[in-house]
């Protein structure tokens, strides 16, 4: 596992509140994306884990799941989207596998491109 550099994370608040106040959203289930087409460069990342959710082993255990599906599909994004990640409530129930089923297709949808199904029938 590596870790994201600088230019691949959203890391100052007045960024996060920009992104959320002018992004568009994609609702899952136990999370919430938000996204929007920035410029050209790196995809970029943000993740929010609120206090309600658990306790800090909790939230990072969430946050380390959600990077490790970003670095998965990282690839697939289109240039210059900055999105964040907004964890509800259950997703601390969740484990690597589970986190990355639930946001394998959201961040496809950012590019416009369908995730496999890992269901087979729709």
């Amino acid at each position: 596992m590596r870790a994201l550099g600088k230019d691949a994370r959203v890391r100052k608040r007045r960024e996060f509140l920009q992104i959320q106040n002018a992004g568009r959203r994609v609702a899952t289930r136990h999370f919430l994306v938000v996204y929007v087409a920035a410029s050209d460069g790196a995809a970029r990342l943000g993740i929010t884990v609120t206090k309600k959710i658990g306790n800090a082993v909790v939230r990072n255990r969430i946050k380390r799941a959600v990077r490790e599906t970003f670095r998965a599909c990282a690839a697939t994004m289109a240039r210059g989207v900055s999105l964040v990640v907004i964890a509800r409530d259950g997703a601390s129930r969740l484990g690597v596998p589970a986190t990355a089923a639930e946001l394998a297709p959201a961040f496809a949808s950012l590019s416009g491109r369908r995730a496999p199904s890992s269901s087979g029938a729709r």
